[in-house]
């Protein structure tokens, strides 16, 4: 735990050293604004905050043939769990190339069911659970009992791997300690005949044709996938370097599961939410289609009824470009079947980075003309559209404007926050603090942004709309996220220059800290000036913190605290405790009164602050306990951890303060860490290394949206 740390859109260097006696609060540090959690939805899988996943993907095997695309899948599915469905990267536990000790430590042994980390990590009421694997399966000949082979395993011997059947058994207490209200999804893309899924090669020493598992039973409310049923190998989807049921799976929930526009009575019904019924309908269709045309074998999963619905959300990365081919397809059909000129226009207008029909729409446009008028289009298109002039483009419009929809959805019409390039920079980037940012959208914590896909969606919105001097801001966060602080210089500089009071802060902070740019306390201290004169708080503190401390220029208590109090007034939660001192010792016009000064540390810690949660922590623990009843040190270091990496920070710092947490404290504290799975180490009441890491961990496992 390093005693400084820079946050873009807050302070700009961020100190934890407490001065914990009676009321003194030294270093400042900025909470961020959280919203308060949201209550669960009705839905399955709607809440995710306290779910767990394991993902295993074992590819490379000691004594057989390797898996693929074992490594794609796992990775595939991890994004899936958190980028879409909501859970926290922490409690995705990926395991590569697992061994038999590994199944039993996350799973449980057959003995002791309760010992996996699993069944540990999830919690009553509170998680639904997500098991996926792939890899090979193995029969036992023998006991025609399934296993799942680990990394370490010995295809012909079935005691070396691990029993489908003990996993189902040991799953089943999960599903019981987590309740009928929560979910437990088991998808296994493997097949259990012994062979590789490559024509005439086998795992076993002795053939067995048509082979056929026994199946394991499961007690009512697990929810299985299996990749293939009876005695039939399972394939893969070259295309996209998957399992061909993890590919479909992926691809179904990202809508295709739900669209209408299929044959007959087999779609969805169109209405942006993919309900268990539909996505078990396309995985066999699709499933069985694509195995018979690939490799000419039949290939049938096994899914379980369950009352599951999905929201339809963007196609993670690993079937993207997949998915955007099956719509490609069916916007072609769609076209061809009207047989218009405007089905065709419609087509060649909306498709996107998979266009493979536009040669055969822009033939059926041009069919029987002299000098076409698509033909004109396209080259105006072409000329227009690749310097992303659609203005420029839809004036040369004629009865033939195959892009205009195209066109105007870019300019956003008279609104450039219409634009999908906007809309999609906005998502990823906007600061939760900006006043620039539009009504609707939330914005995103610095820590939380996704650094390459927000450079990529900003930096195209930016080019496109210069004048949006929000776009420039975001693209500084998106960079500096990626440690890239020459480009965030450039992007904050420019969106300073526009007005942007949120750019000025974080500017100043990369001329505090020299990055980026040749360090310069005066330039720094003017820009967190202006920007807090133009109502910013967070850039008032600031201000305020390098007049407090002379942080290379003249100090100036009494305009920092000036400063602080303003900043006060406007909101900013972290100055609240910059202003106790002064009650202790009455200076600059403050009444000297220890209880009104403690009542701020109560108010800030009530508005989120992790620094007031663990100066009160230590203020009871030394003898002011009178001034916080009804509050004990152990429950408001807990507090501060839920306010994540800054909280653990915070309660860190107290080991280096002139007075500390009493080691009782900080056992209670290890206790709660340890029943969390979080922390292996003894409760010795000190913080040992190992229970500083376990801070971390569980903090930003933890942190409270």
């Amino acid at each position: 735990m390093t005693n400084a740390m820079a946050v873009r859109g807050r302070v700009a260097r961020i100190g934890f050293a407490l001065l914990l006696q009676a009321a003194s609060l030294l270093a400042p540090l900025a909470a961020r604004a959280a919203p308060e959690v949201q209550a669960p939805e009705a839905s399955a899988f709607a809440d995710n905050a306290d779910s767990v996943a394991v993902v295993i993907g074992n590819s490379r095997y000691k004594q057989t043939v390797p898996v693929d695309y074992a490594h794609h899948d796992a990775e595939a599915m991890r994004s899936y769990l958190v980028q879409r469905l909501g859970y926290r990267d922490a409690n995705v536990f990926v395991v590569k190339d697992a061994t038999l000790n590994e199944f039993n430590q996350v799973f449980g042994t057959e003995r002791n069911p309760q010992s996996g980390r699993l069944w540990r990590s999830v919690r009553e009421g509170r998680s639904n659970v997500f098991v996926y694997y792939s890899g090979h399966g193995v029969p036992d000949l023998a006991s025609r009992q399934p296993f799942l082979l680990p990394e370490d395993g010995n295809p012909n011997q079935g005691e070396s791997g691990y029993a489908l059947e003990t996993l189902y058994r040991n799953l089943d207490l999960v599903k019981r300690k987590i309740g009928p209200g929560r979910q437990l999804v088991v998808m296994v893309d493997a097949c259990f005949t012994g062979e590789t899924g490559r024509k005439g090669e086998s795992l076993l020493a002795v053939s067995a044709p048509g082979f056929a598992p026994a199946k394991p039973k499961a007690e009512s409310g697990i929810v299985r996938l299996v990749a293939t049923s009876g005695a039939t190998p399972a394939n893969w989807d070259e295309a996209n370097r998957l399992g061909l049921l993890t590919s479909r799976f992926l691809m179904g929930v990202s809508g295709l599961a739900d669209q209408k526009d299929r044959q007959g009575d087999r779609g969805g019904d169109g209405d942006g939410q993919v309900s268990w019924a539909e996505l078990k309908g396309y995985l066999r269709r699709e499933v069985e289609d694509a195995a018979r045309r690939t490799s000419g074998r039949e290939q049938v999963p096994e899914i379980d009824d369950a009352p599951i619905v999905l929201k339809a959300s963007l196609p993670v990365d690993a079937v993207a470009k997949g998915v955007a081919a099956v719509r490609d397809e069916a916007a072609w059909r769609r076209a061809e079947s009207a047989g218009t000129r405007e089905a065709f226009e419609a087509y060649v207008g909306t498709c996107g980075e998979v266009c493979a029909y536009r040669p055969q729409a822009m033939d059926r446009l041009l069919a029987g003309r002299q000098r076409d008028a698509a033909a004109i289009d396209q080259e105006n298109w072409a000329k227009y559209g690749t310097a992303r002039q659609y203005q420029a483009y839809l004036d040369t419009c004629t009865e033939v404007c195959a892009y205009r929809g195209l066109a105007e959805g870019y300019l956003g019409g008279s609104d450039p926050n219409g634009d999908p390039r906007v809309k999609t920079c906005d998502a990823l980037a906007a600061g939760t603090d900006d006043p620039d940012r539009p009504k609707g959208v939330t914005g995103v914590k610095y820590g939380r942004i996704e650094a390459a896909s927000a450079i990529e969606a900003c930096r195209g919105a930016s080019a496109a709309y210069p004048a949006l001097r929000r776009l420039a801001y975001q693209l500084g966060r998106a960079y500096d996220r990626a440690d890239r602080s020459k480009e965030a210089f450039g992007a904050y500089d420019k969106a300073a220059k526009a007005g942007s009071t949120a750019a000025m802060n974080n500017l100043a902070t990369l001329y505090e800290n020299g990055q980026g740019v040749k360090r310069s306390q005066a330039e720094a201290l003017r820009l967190y000036r202006q920007a807090g004169e133009a109502g910013n708080v967070v850039a008032l503190a600031n201000a305020a913190r390098m007049l407090e401390y002379g942080n290379g220029v003249p100090k100036n208590e009494a305009e920092a605290v000036a400063l602080y109090k303003r900043a006060v007034e406007g909101g900013d939660v972290a100055s609240i405790s910059k202003l106790v001192p002064h009650y202790a010792t009455g200076a600059y016009g403050f009444p000297k009164d220890l209880r009104q000064g403690f009542d701020l540390f109560r108010k800030a810690a009530e508005k989120g602050d992790p620094v007031a949660m663990a100066t009160m922590a230590t203020l009871i623990d030394n003898g002011f306990s009178r001034y916080f009843p009804g509050v004990s040190a152990a429950d408001m270091v807990l507090r501060a951890l839920k306010r994540g990496e800054i909280g653990a920070a915070s309660v860190s710092a107290t080991d280096t303060a002139a007075q500390k947490l009493k080691p009782e404290t900080i056992r209670t504290v290890q206790r709660a860490i340890k029943q969390a799975d979080y922390y292996p180490g003894a409760l010795d009441g000190r913080f040992n290394p190992v229970f500083v890491r376990a801070l971390d961990q569980y903090a930003k496992a933890n942190e409270a949206e």
